[in-house]
């Protein structure tokens, strides 16, 4: 697993590396060079660290040691690929391993206060912004998750426009209208995005 570690103080980073650099996991890397994932450590956590984190990361997941980081910025962090947020004052090497596999593989571990404080921020989203609008947080708004979850059963389109009362041409333009705006070749490629954001189960 390639590691970027990322500091402003040197002796953080010196700190972090020297826990890393046993772990046969790991492989360390320095800035410029392609990394899976970048562990930022920081005693606080700015807007201005969350900036620089998204400049550092390209398509790398991120790990966070810190013993501040706002409840307001949580949603901001989450865009900036944050995965995890250990304690600074309770930080191991196992812990820390464990926290950069597991983002790897897309597992995150936040401490409860950042967790509840993310899903209250996402359900602002979803009833400020999203609802009105008619979108789910999948992006997809209602017409299209019914349309594409009986393409998920299998049904053809004119099955599909029988069940839901509308003509071919409407599920037709229903299917073209979500896959434009997502950039979803086809169908299947639709269907498997509505899945994987855990929009159709």
């Amino acid at each position: 697993m390639r590691v970027l570690i990322h500091a402003s103080d040197p002796v953080n980073r010196a700190g972090a590396r020297a826990l890393l650099r046993p772990a046969r996991e790991v492989e360390l890397v320095i800035e410029g060079e392609r990394a899976e994932v970048v562990v930022l450590v920081e005693s606080e956590i700015t807007g201005a660290h969350l900036e620089e984190l998204d400049r550092l990361r390209a398509r790398a997941r991120c790990v966070v040691v810190t013993d501040r980081l706002a409840e307001r910025d949580m949603m901001s962090a989450a865009r900036c690929g944050v995965m995890s947020v250990l304690k600074y004052e309770t930080i191991t090497a196992g812990r820390l391993v464990s926290a950069i596999l597991g983002a790897a593989h897309g597992r995150s571990l936040l401490p409860p206060r950042l967790q509840a404080a993310l899903l209250r921020q996402l359900v602002d989203l979803r009833r400020d912004l999203l609802a009105p609008s008619g979108l789910t947080l999948s992006g997809l708004d209602e017409r299209e998750l019914d349309v594409l979850g009986l393409i998920a059963e299998g049904f053809r389109t004119d099955e599909i426009a029988s069940k839901l009362s509308y003509s071919e041409g409407t599920v037709k333009s229903v299917l073209h209208g979500a896959m434009t705006r997502l950039g979803l070749a086809n169908r299947a490629h639709a269907v498997a995005y509505a899945l994987r954001a855990g929009a159709l189960t």
